[in-house]
């Protein structure tokens, strides 16, 4: 009878994991059984596998799983999430200490100790973590490890961070994660930086990055940096063209990263992500800031800066998606017009894009663009936009007929800048009674978000609809506030008035979502 109930689970897909009870206990080792009983039979070879199945309805499913080698049960473990890896030890003696020989050691302090989010400044709890960490490492005993997480933003104690990604480095580490809060600022041991193993390096919280003069990566793929101090400009620009392979650059930088000119140089990138929007509503830095790249094989880009006053990209070839939140900083002495005719002139370096994303930040930008024509995108194919809280579409015409293969329009943020229908005084400006060339020959998606029932808003749907002859696909989805502001019966009829409005395109369905 038990045998069948082990196979039930097993057919159930039973995987909920705890031991706070005996009877979560026998669910951890019966999933630990039926892990067991898949890994051994794709080792074992046909004969020696027929007869071991011979045995097995005479022999205990925690027997059998004991004589596994160490390796199999560790690749058991490998399968489920740390955390539950741990919780086995309990399970036996076989079991006590074989989370520590797993090859991906994942210490996360909120997950362990707080994972329904509840949290509570419990010093107890955090030298409690701090000694299991340095345990896991004691038992490691220089076995080499594949992916080593640290996560915990209440360390005070660094020279034990310092001392455990030394010990780190020295097993051939592959993947590093380090994600503490340090007070003031901690420095990175040199070693790090010159580990010839390390594929994946990500680092996040104040420590400071003194680049070594014999620094190189010659591994690492995936480098992600947040909020991290760096020497000088310097030093940042020596740290990327010391990864002669690297593929994914994502940096997230704060208001005391004490850099001036970012500069990334990297002929063997593919996707890069900028962040500079300090949280800080306090930051005035008027030194100037600026961003120079140099990237030939970059096919990702995702920029979001507030403070820098100049964009300089070149060597953009192979680009396809861009997502572009770009804006001129409060304290910044620089002309509007200057910085607007930046803000083109970036647009026109990736005017290769397939699919491009402007923020709301950057239509504002826009906004103040008084000439006639905007680069011209191509190949551009998806576009999605944010709201244009100030200028009422005024360049929407322009950036239509500028995209002249668009298929799908996404108004992400809504067409209206509305915090309260009923405070809404503004009025769109009439769409030109030339219809852009995507109009005619290639849209075939719109989606629309944040839907109020304005009558500026109706009055552009009509139009799309009336115009777009291929349209295939119209979504319109109400205001989540809609039931809080009583407007709900009106989206309804003005989802009738739509349905029943003229359209371009005899394939188009309306998706109207209240």
């Amino acid at each position: 009878m038990r045998f069948l109930i082990i196979q039930l689970l097993m057919f159930m897909g039973f995987f909920f994991l705890s031991v706070t009870h005996a009877c979560e206990f026998r669910d951890l080792r019966f999933l630990i059984i039926q892990l067991g009983r898949k890994d051994l039979r794709l080792q074992m070879s046909g004969s020696e596998n027929e007869r071991r199945s011979k045995r097995s309805n005479s022999c205990d499913g925690q027997e059998k799983i004991s004589y596994l080698p160490e390796a199999v049960l560790c690749h058991i473990l490998s399968r489920i999430s740390f955390k539950e890896a741990v919780r086995t030890s309990i399970l036996g003696t076989r079991w006590k200490d074989l989370w520590a020989a797993m090859p991906n050691l994942e210490f996360d302090f909120k997950s362990m100790y707080y994972p329904n989010g509840r949290r509570s400044d419990s010093k107890e709890k955090l030298n409690e973590y701090m000694n299991f960490v340095e345990r896991g490492l004691i038992l490691r005993d220089g076995l080499n490890i594949k992916k080593f997480v640290l996560s915990c933003f209440e360390v005070s104690d660094f020279p034990s961070i310092y001392a455990w990604i030394c010990n780190v480095i020295t097993c051939n580490v592959q993947e590093l994660d380090v994600r503490i809060s340090v007070h003031p600022y901690a420095q990175l041991p040199w070693s790090l930086l010159t580990c010839k193993t390390l594929v994946v390096l990500k680092l996040s919280g104040r420590f400071v990055l003194n680049v070594p003069t014999n620094i190189y990566l010659p591994s690492l793929t995936i480098l992600h940096l947040r909020s991290l101090v760096y020497l000088d400009d310097i030093s940042v620009r020596k740290l990327f063209s010391s990864c002669p392979i690297l593929e994914e650059l994502e940096v997230v930088r704060s208001d005391w990263d004490n850099v001036r000119c970012f500069i990334v140089k990297v002929p063997s990138l593919r996707r890069l992500s900028l962040c500079f929007d300090p949280v800080s509503s306090e930051f005035k830095d008027c030194t100037r800031h600026k961003i120079m790249v140099d990237t030939p094989n970059l096919e990702y880009l995702k920029l979001c800066d507030h403070v820098s006053e100049a964009f300089l990209f070149s060597n953009l070839p192979y680009l396809v998606e861009a997502d572009l939140d770009v804006q001129l900083p409060h304290m910044s002495s620089v002309f509007h017009s200057i910085f607007v005719r930046r803000v083109i002139e970036l647009l026109a370096r990736i005017s290769s894009v397939k699919s491009l994303s402007l923020s709301s930040g950057t239509l504002r930008v826009l906004g103040f663009f008084l000439g006639d024509d905007l680069p011209t995108f191509d190949n551009l194919v998806h576009l999605k936009l944010g709201i244009d809280r100030t200028q009422d579409w005024y360049w929407l015409p322009n950036l239509l007929v500028s995209s002249p293969k668009l298929e799908v329009l996404h108004f992400e943020e809504g067409l209206l800048d509305v915090k309260n229908p009923d405070d809404y005084d503004r009025h769109f400006r009439s769409m030109p009674s030339e219809v852009p060339e995507c109009l005619l020959m290639c849209l075939k998606s719109i989606e629309i978000c944040k839907f109020v029932g304005k009558a500026d808003e109706v009055k552009l749907i009509k139009y799309f609809l009336k115009n777009a002859t291929v349209l295939v696909n119209m979504t319109i989805r109400c205001h989540c506030l809609n039931v809080v502001w009583n407007i709900r019966e009106k989206l309804l009829v003005i989802q009738d008035e739509l349905c029943k409005s003229p359209r371009g395109s005899s394939a188009c369905q309306i998706k109207f979502i209240v």
